[in-house]
């Protein structure tokens, strides 16, 4: 229960911290636009539902912090709530076109400022992850080693599990398996995956002593994103262990630290759009999809390996040390989600920015006359229920990686 309790305390403010940062970012990128286009903002909300505290600038605008601590918005002069999705009021229809634009009003902007505004907070949502991933890769460098050319080392050993049954410890070298050499961490785990059950026998190189140790594969319990697959063999221990002198690290100038992150953030982006495409035309399995309580459970897997796991050569191994690479791995993370949150707001459902720009793509079509007020709502409510019904979708998910057996 302790080990359970840790890691709540660890994942819950990590969650909350990437989380905001992700949609600060998001909401920013509309705000700054919006601004420079002199579209008036309301309030700038970080988390949803009442107001924790806040303060109002010089120009009227209400920053604040809300008790629910799950998305966010901005909120224009005339929008009736967060939304941005309901009319205007009627105090604001009694007033004239060029007099609500004076205002600031948004629905009295042209469209193009409209369609920028809305467009920037994915698009910043991407800036935002090249520069991160730019910044941690610029600070940390590439590791490039080549894991095949190092030995089959164990980095660590899990309780309970058939390693711990053997005899195994960490920073054993397994020379062979069952028979057969086993040169690196990979070729140990093709031997390994296909011995579920019955024992085989391991040559062990420990300090200067060789060892022969018998093990018992344990059935894996469930598949996972590394293309382990249920039912297969595994000892119950993580590697390969590099020393200081196997690891290489290539280090980058500030421009091509960009570049890597122009690249990462692209090849991210490349890769969700075709996994969607790849959903929607049945080929691939849509239980990768995660929502919250995934992505709290990544936080927290993170957030601990960051304070628990190895340090980078040459690292501090105080408390310094420890939070800084917990800083650069929880933005590291929040690059990542920073980006699969611009690729679902650009999707053409209404509620999402992407539904927004459709809206005013049909507006521009139709010669500057909008949906009429019927249509939107309706539309409004239909992409309210697809969003509802992916989000429990990504729960039970969720669920379903906790508690396997509900599969």
């Amino acid at each position: 229960m302790s080990g359970i309790l840790q890691f709540l305390l660890v994942a819950a403010p990590s969650f909350v911290l990437v989380l905001g940062i992700v949609v600060f970012v998001h909401e920013f990128g509309h705000f700054r636009v919006g601004r420079w286009c002199g579209i008036a903002v309301k309030s700038f909300s970080i988390g949803l539902g009442p107001e924790w505290f806040g303060w109002t600038d010089k120009h009227g605008t209400r920053w604040k912090v809300s008790r629910i601590p799950l998305g966010g918005f901005v909120s224009w002069v005339d929008d009736t709530d967060g939304s941005s999705m309901l009319p205007a009021t009627d105090e604001d229809e009694s007033l004239s076109k060029e007099e609500r634009k004076r205002l600031g009003h948004f629905r009295a902007m042209p469209l193009w400022k409209r369609a920028i505004t809305v467009a920037a907070g994915p698009l910043t949502n991407f800036v935002f992850s090249i520069f991160a991933f730019a910044f941690v890769i610029l600070l940390v460098g590439r590791d490039v080693t080549d894991f095949d050319r190092i030995p089959a080392r164990i980095g660590g050993v899990q309780e309970h599990s058939a390693a711990a049954a053997a005899g195994l410890r960490e920073g054993d070298v397994i020379v062979s398996a069952d028979g057969r050499v086993t040169p690196n961490f990979r070729a140990l785990q093709v031997v390994v995956s296909g011995a579920t059950g019955r024992p085989i026998q391991l040559s062990v190189r420990r300090s200067s002593q060789t060892l022969t140790l018998t093990a018992r594969p344990s059935p894996r319990l469930q598949d996972d994103d590394q293309g382990h697959h249920a039912g297969q063999g595994m000892l119950g221990v993580t590697g390969p262990l590099v020393l200081e002198p196997e690891r290489l690290i290539v280090r980058y100038n500030p421009v091509e630290a960009i570049g890597i992150g122009a690249q990462r953030t692209w090849d991210m982006i490349a890769q969700t759009a075709g996994y969607v495409v790849d959903v929607f035309r049945g080929h691939a399995a849509a239980n990768q999809i995660a929502g919250p309580t995934g992505i709290f459970m990544v936080s927290g897997q993170v957030a601990n390996s960051a304070l628990s796991g190895p340090l980078p050569p040459g690292g501090d191994g105080g408390i310094g040390g420890r939070l800084g690479m917990l800083a650069l791995a929880l933005l590291s993370l929040s690059a990542v989600l920073s980006v699969a949150v611009g690729i679902v707001n650009l999707l053409p459902v209404p509620v999402l920015d992407g539904g927004h720009l459709l809206f005013y793509g049909i507006e521009g079509l139709r010669g500057g006359r909008p949906l009429p007020p019927v249509a939107q709502e309706w539309a409004y409510r239909a992409g309210f229920a697809l969003i509802a019904s992916l989000f429990l979708f990504a729960t039970w998910n969720d669920i379903s990686r906790l508690l396997p057996g509900m599969r």
